[in-house]
């Protein structure tokens, strides 16, 4: 937003982002507030002038007309500048948003097409959020006259109307109750206009209260006669004979919905795709069903109560809401169908269940009513429910997907995202209180994982403790380290439901201590757990002991599956990770996963990735640190930290191939079969399971694996580094060291405090970089390395060239090349060597001598070649490229940049991918080659956005702009603005 806003409703409003700008002349007011209300139009002089003065408008007027929009300019400050003169008159200029009645009138008609499309509950929120914009009467501080006062006599009826629109649409939202007061209200300011009176009488015959209506209607029609001396209108007299109607052989319309959440939030779209659903078929037509399914504590029957409600003036012959019991006392089919039957208003039900459908069916046959079924589970429960036919319609929950409900319309839950937690949370504790404490909230939306039945738990008791800040609960929620635990706790009534009615069907509680179909046998024990659990709790552990061994169709322990899975870390996980840490095949593993989503108990993030939700993963863990032993869960973690050291180590081998080996590494198991058919490959299996492979690190560490989490740093350098990630590294090499040690593994530990120095150089982090090298230094030594102490010094000296210091850098260098050249033959020296000529190239040419640069290259690039190095290569022929560029010869340095490019994306390395067209597109501009610039810029842009790198990708765009502007008098200032920065990640690991 611009941060400017004028405004006529209420006193004349002029913001600018500075603050308010007060115009003290009331004369100055009115030209403003008829430039405002004419705009955009151009308003001739005389018509304003008359406008200012009533249509007399004195002698000179014209004059005095300009030295007020003078003044008026000079009070606006900034915004003096939007009072135009034209030829045809005055204007103000106004851009989109900024005037208070142009966003009334496209929040009104946001919500006259909801209106039209369904969706009651938008309207109503534009509608509302229009009607906020009033700050009084409108133009109360302008000087009254004739186009002033039609002026606001125009936009008091434009509230006035949209007063009732809303309340209209309330109503029709099942909101009647309490839009009653305001009604009356309405009906009391206004006793002659018929339209809110109409409303007031259907708002009464909705609530029930039939008889009041009427009485009502007399009132009305009284002071109609009495004191206007005419009959109530057509409108009135249609609600009067609507109450009228009323068919005394049918029973009234079931509304046995519960009352909608105050503090429902979010979930829009499936809401708004639902309505379509519910509604669009046509008698005669199947029956619309939607399932909605998630985890318990998700929101499923607050959804369904909250769709209901928005949709009852859809269904005027009533809304049925039935509790199917769930897992924990699942109700029988022809129980529940006389059960509906009765709310339909039929007394006579049959003892046979057939029959009992049968009548079920023809009595929804032309009826317009909406079932409810909460707490359903499995398709046989229901089948007896469903009508024949729309216009009846049925909305079911489950925390079990349904597949074999033919027709249905899937919608499963997930967490709310954060704006809309936060929302929520809000609407509990009070906007101004949770905007108070901005941080705190999005903690606590975080610690809830945005379930609902969470958030609602943290806001009541924050609720109750009005004095309590946000913040100390957050922090006794961290001190207990197990969320689920920390919110079970702030549960004052354990056995409240999260997914229920408020007031549930006293008639059900008998069904409550019915067994499972689970693992628990003795009801007493059901009983006993289900009365210790809270709101929050009650529903997981329910839908944990219902899992059946072998429910999968295989032989399967899916509670074991659900524990063990718990324990392997990452964002989300794959179906092959889950078979390795199950010991199953992937067929096994794949029917144990696919039956934990199916329940709710996992979500599908995407074709083959799971992940649990953070309070079920909690559950879970708990559950297995109970029932599974020690060595189960170390297993089970090993097999799969195993796994991804397999799958890291051969991605690592195609990434870089020419890494010397540490003969340590002889125990790393090669994953059979062979994982990967090629490089491409190889990437993109890094990139799906890169979270849980650093996860794996840590895991290994916690569980006293050292080999495992000494090993996994070393295989996923190289991976990290080319996708530009190595500060997710710091942790697990941290914890590689000390592995490594334990291990009594000196080279491993000064190969993992070398690749921890090159993260910290790639960090900016120089001098932690360099006192990290000098700590490998140490290790290597003590295994008699001559080559890695080397090695861990040439490191420091490029790190000094990075930080800023090239000419001691390249006198470093310079000396190490020459002890390297004194060394006898070694694996690692030939590598060793590539890398001190790239990083003495590069300071030779930063400290101002770059033709020694220029001789040392053809060495390097023939030793890279010969190497196989193929990063350092493309590297060192990038770098040649912008030095022939730079010193005036930028056509023999665009087959250089070329050459770089191709090599960096025969690797996949997107990092060095984005510095050579940054490069490129420099040599580029400098040869005039303006249009291939750009697309080389525009490119690499896009990279650096896709890795994060957001300071790059300004400095691009700002290249890009200032090649584009057509005065540019010479192509080499469009590069003066942003040089490409040196790759600064040339050490070796």
């Amino acid at each position: 937003m611009s941060g400017t806003r004028f405004g006529i409703l209420g006193p004349l409003l002029i913001e600018d982002p500075s603050g308010p700008r007060p115009v003290a002349a009331a004369r100055q007011r009115a030209v403003l507030a008829a430039l405002l209300l004419t705009a955009p139009r151009a308003i001739a002089a005389t018509e304003l002038a008359e406008q200012v003065w009533n249509l007399e408008p004195p002698a000179g007027a014209a004059g005095t007309l300009h030295s007020y929009l003078s003044r008026l300019r000079a009070a606006l400050g900034p915004l003096g500048d939007r009072v135009r003169t034209h030829s045809s008159g005055y204007t103000v200029e106004l851009h989109d948003g900024e005037l208070d009645i142009d966003v009334f009138r496209a929040l009104r008609e946001r919500a006259r097409v909801a209106v039209t499309r369904g969706d009651l509950q938008s309207a109503t929120e534009n509608y509302t959020e229009a009607l906020a914009l009033w700050r009084g009467a409108p133009l109360a501080d302008v000087p009254s006259g004739p186009w002033r006062d039609d002026a606001v006599r125009y936009w008091d009826e434009q509230e006035l109307l949209t007063r009732e629109e809303l309340f209209e649409a309330e109503v029709g939202l099942g909101r009647a109750a309490a839009v009653i007061p305001q009604l009356r209200v309405l009906v009391a300011e206004n006793p002659f206009r018929e339209r809110p009176a109409a409303l007031l009488l259907g708002a009464l015959a909705a609530d029930g209260r039939r008889a009041e209506a009427l009485t009502e209607y007399q009132r009305v029609r009284r002071v109609l006669v009495e004191e206007a001396g005419i009959e109530p209108g057509e409108q009135l007299k249609a609600a009067f004979l609507e109450i009228l109607r009323e068919d005394d052989d049918r029973p009234d319309a079931p509304r046995l919905l519960p009352a909608d959440l105050p503090d429902f939030t979010g979930r829009e779209e499936q809401l708004t795709a639902l309505t379509e659903v519910l509604t669009k078929p046509e008698p005669g037509d199947a029956p619309a069903v939607v399932v909605v399914t998630g985890p318990g504590g998700i929101g499923k029957t607050s959804f369904a109560v909250h769709l209901g409600q928005r949709l009852r003036s859809e269904f005027p012959d009533g809304q049925v809401f039935l509790r199917l019991g769930g897992l924990r006392a699942p109700r029988r089919p022809a129980e529940l169908v006389a059960e509906v039957l009765r709310a339909v208003g039929v007394t006579d039900i049959p003892g046979d269940p057939d029959r009992r459908t049968a009548l079920l069916r023809s009595t929804l046959a032309d009826r317009r009513v909406l079932l409810v079924l909460d707490d359903a589970t499995d398709p046989a429960q229901i089948r007896r429910l469903l009508p024949a036919s729309a216009p009846a319609a049925v909305v079911v929950t489950s925390r079990r997907r349904l597949p074999g409900l033919a027709g249905q319309v899937p919608v499963e839950l997930g967490r709310l995202p954060a704006d809309q937690a936060a929302a929520m949370l809000g609407r509990i504790i009070g906007a101004e209180r949770a905007q108070s404490e901005p941080e705190a909230v999005a903690r606590l939306v975080e610690a809830c994982g945005g379930l609902p039945i969470a958030l609602r738990i943290c806001g009541a008791r924050l609720a109750q403790r009005r004095g309590r800040s946000i913040a100390s609960l957050v922090a006794r929620l961290e001190a207990v380290g197990q969320r689920l635990e920390g919110i079970d706790a702030l549960q004052s009534a354990p056995n409240s439901d999260p997914d229920s009615d408020p007031n549930p069907n006293p008639n059900h509680n008998e069904n409550y201590n019915r067994s499972y179909n689970g693992s628990y046998n003795d009801k007493d024990d059901i009983a006993a757990a289900q009365t210790e659990h809270s709101a929050l709790r009650r529903p997981l552990e329910e839908s944990y002991l219902a899992l059946n061994y072998g429910a999968a169709g295989r032989d399967v322990d899916l509670a074991r599956a659900f524990r063990l899975l718990s324990l392997i870390g990452g964002e989300r996980f794959s179906l092959p990770a889950a078979a390795a840490a199950l010991g199953l095949d992937e067929f096994d593993a794949d029917s144990a996963v696919e039956h934990l989503v199916q329940v709710s108990l996992l979500e599908a993030t995407a074709s083959d990735r799971f992940a649990f939700h953070p309070l079920i993963q909690e559950l879970a863990r708990e559950h297995a640190a109970a029932t599974d032993t020690e060595q189960a869960r170390d297993e089970a973690v090993r097999r799969w930290t195993s796994w991804c050291v397999a799958g890291a180590a051969a991605a690592d081998r195609l990434f870089d191939p020419n890494r010397p080996k540490l003969a340590w590494e002889a125990w790393i198991p090669d994953a059979s079969p062979a994982p990967f058919a090629d490089l491409p490959e190889a990437g993109d299996w890094f990139d799906r399971e890169s979270a849980g492979l650093l996860e794996a690190a840590a895991a290994a560490a916690a569980h006293g694996d050292h080999a495992t989490a000494a090993a996994l740093p070393l295989v996923l350098l190289h991976g990290f580094r080319i996708r530009g990630r190595v500060e997710e590294l710091e942790e697990p090499l941290r914890a590689g060291v000390e592995a490594a040690v334990e291990l009594g593994e000196p080279e491993v530990a000064g190969v993992q405090l070398n690749s921890l120095a090159i993260v910290y150089g790639a960090l900016g982090r120089f001098d932690e970089a360099i006192a990290t090298f000098a700590e490998a230094v140490p290790h290597y030594e003590s295994a008699g390395l001559a080559e890695r102490v080397a090695q861990a010094r040439i490191n420091a000296a490029i790190t000094l060239a990075q930080s800023g210091r090239p000419a001691e850098a390249a006198e470093r260098l310079t000396d190490s090349l020459a002890e390297l050249d004194a060394l006898p033959a070694a694996p690692l020296l030939s590598s060793l060597q590539v890398s001190v000529m790239l990083a003495l190239t590069e300071a030779l040419r930063d400290s101002g001598n770059p033709e020694a640069a220029l001789a040392l290259y053809p060495r390097l690039l023939a030793a890279a070649e010969a190497v196989g190095d193929t990063p350092r290569l493309a590297i060192a022929w990038g770098n040649l490229g912008k030095l022939h560029a730079k010193n005036g010869r930028a056509e023999e340095g665009v087959p250089c940049i070329d050459k770089a490019l191709e090599l960096h994306r025969s690797i996949g390395n997107r990092d060095g991918e984005g510095y050579a067209l940054w490069a490129l597109g420099e040599a580029l501009a400098l040869l005039e080659q303006k249009d291939r610039a750009r697309c080389a810029w525009s490119e690499a842009r896009e990279i650096f956005l896709a890795l994060g790198r957001h300071g790059y990708a300004a400095d691009l765009a700002q290249s890009i702009a200032e090649i584009a502007e057509p005065d540019t008098t010479d192509a080499a200032d469009a590069t003066n603005t942003a040089d490409t920065p040196h790759t600064p990640d040339t050490a070796t690991p």
